[in-house]
């Protein structure tokens, strides 16, 4: 059996209009790797899960008939290793002509970070910040 691990309990969810070019697009620009692609009777994405280190996210379709068939762009936060890995990934964005919204910069909140676009909307950043979480 392969060796696994527990997801994360909250998993974010972004579908474009062709799932396969956002496939494509989030493992070549940002480094996600396919964990799982599930075909539908049409041939698009039904369901897919991407890994990007510790994360998770669901890609998708938006079918007419679907209720995601509206969902608006999303907004999601890739936590990197350290500030090189950061700059690793600014330049591979760069060379691969994404739509760098904010190049490189140091937020105020201690993240190396900078944000882009995706070819369906989507806003990314991807930076240094760790959350940390209270235990309660």
């Amino acid at each position: 059996m392969d060796s696994q691990v527990i997801a994360p309990t909250l998993v974010p969810s972004v579908h474009y209009n062709d799932p396969r070019q956002g496939i494509r697009w989030l493992t070549d620009v940002l480094g996600f790797w396919a964990a799982a692609i599930y075909d539908d009777p049409d041939g698009g994405v039904a369901h897919s899960e991407l890994i990007w280190r510790t994360g998770v996210i669901y890609v998708g379709g938006r079918a007419n008939n679907s209720p995601w068939a509206s969902a608006g762009p999303a907004s999601i936060a890739l936590t990197a290793e350290d500030a090189e890995t950061v700059d690793r990934y600014y330049e591979r964005a760069l060379a691969a002509g994404a739509d760098i919204i904010r190049p490189l910069h140091d937020a105020p909140y201690g993240s190396h970070q900078f944000d882009l676009r995706d070819p369906e909307g989507n806003l990314w950043t991807v930076g240094t910040y760790q959350v940390r979480i209270p235990v309660k």
